[in-house]
């Protein structure tokens, strides 16, 4: 009996031993690297552990402790159901809290995602207005220089006999001219097409004007694109103007620039003194006497080898008829056949058409049928064409 005493003794010190265990001191908590969420179902799976007491098989007496650890379960069978029930609704706890704080921070990665695209779009646009805004400067900058010579030349007066000249060249030597040189200088900033952009469509003539057998002469060279791009590939290039508010921008810009009419300008040069001739924008200008008299004086300037360019609208798409019937200074279309014949007339052999600048494919009909291609050639093909001839090499006898 004593001994039976003795084994139940023992038996509830081993029970109260892992109670214990299973129960530590809330105030004593190991250091862990592990997440909270994590840390706290560690918690949970070790005291799950702890809900019955176990009996170790290797214990001494392990049988009889276990069989009356089954004869006393009636003793803690309550408080077992508790402590699980318990657990699982603890378990059931983290799992809502881990379902929140995912929810919580899948919220905080998806507001900073938008603010991130917010923000990357205000730059975006910052970017573009800032773009767009230095782009405007120069405009503007033109603009009231071209203002401030209107005052000038109203202030100075009209000088007697004469009528203020327009940019390009007239149609004759002697011919009255219609508009102000201020506001045609007004027209072409509105209408012609920013300087970049005009760059651009002219880069393509400069491997044309490379390697010449003297200098190239750049007649209406307006603002001066052409002979900034030809300044940079170190081409050597003047030009002139008729415009004088026009002539005079370039000239404080350091290009070389002869103010006056072009053929007359053209007709001083010594003969077979040039490289190159160009008229970009201009014949349309001039009658056809005009024209005419400048490829003869053209083709008498150019030494051997020596090219001319001369480009225009291209009269054989409607399209482009708009641009020309836009520019009041306009005398008349001038087909490019026309043009060729005339060239050929007045001494060039070697002569060709390159149509230019042609419309994107957003402007054009969609080519399901040859019929749709007939069409955009006539209704909306290339805005431009340049006649190019070239003067015979000097045969060696």
């Amino acid at each position: 009996m004593a001994s039976q005493r003795d084994l139940t003794g023992e038996l509830v010190e081993e029970i109260r031993a892992a109670v214990a265990e299973a129960s530590p001191a809330p105030s004593v908590r190991p250091a862990t690297d592990l997440p909270e969420g994590e840390e706290v179902r560690v918690t949970l799976n070790r005291a799950l552990q702890y809900v019955t007491p176990t009996i170790p098989s290797r214990a001494r007496l392990s049988r009889a402790k276990r069989f009356l650890l089954r004869a006393l379960r009636f003793l803690w069978r309550d408080q077992a159901s508790f402590n699980a029930l318990l657990l699982e609704a603890s378990r059931s706890l983290a799992d809502l809290l881990d379902a929140a704080s995912g929810r919580v921070q899948g919220a905080l990665n998806a507001e900073r995602d938008a603010r991130e695209r917010r923000f990357g779009r205000f730059e975006e646009e910052l970017e573009r207005m800032e773009t767009v805004t230095e782009r405007a400067i120069p405009e503007w900058e033109r603009r009231s220089a071209i203002q401030d010579a209107r005052l000038a030349i109203l202030e100075a007066g009209p000088r007697s006999g004469t009528t203020p000249p327009v940019s390009r060249e007239a149609g004759g030597h002697d011919a009255p001219l219609p508009l102000p040189a201020g506001v045609y200088s007004l027209f072409e900033e509105r209408f012609r097409g920013s300087p970049q952009d005009i760059t651009e469509k002219q880069r393509s003539y400069v491997p044309l004007l490379r390697g010449l057998p003297g200098p190239v002469l750049d007649i209406g060279c307006g603002r001066g694109e052409l002979l900034r791009l030809l300044a940079d590939e170190s081409i050597p290039a003047s030009g002139v103007e008729l415009n004088p508010i026009a002539a005079s921008a370039c000239r404080e810009e350091g290009l070389s620039i002869e103010e006056g009419d072009g053929i007359a300008v053209l007709s001083r040069k010594t003969d077979g003194s040039l490289g190159g001739v160009v008229a970009l924008q201009v014949v349309e200008h001039w009658s056809a006497e005009a024209i005419f008299a400048f490829l003869r004086e053209a083709r008498r300037k150019l030494a051997p080898g020596g090219l001319l360019i001369a480009e225009t609208v291209n009269t054989d798409s409607l399209s482009s008829l708009k641009a020309f019937f836009l520019d009041p200074s306009h005398v008349r279309p001038v087909p490019a056949d026309a043009l060729r014949f005339l060239a050929q007339a007045a001494g060039f052999t070697d002569t060709r058409i390159e149509y230019r600048a042609p419309l994107p494919e957003r402007e054009r009909l969609e080519e399901i049928s040859e019929n749709d291609a007939k069409l955009n050639r006539l209704l909306f093909g290339p805005q431009d064409y340049a006649l190019i001839a070239r003067v015979p090499e000097e045969r060696e006898p």
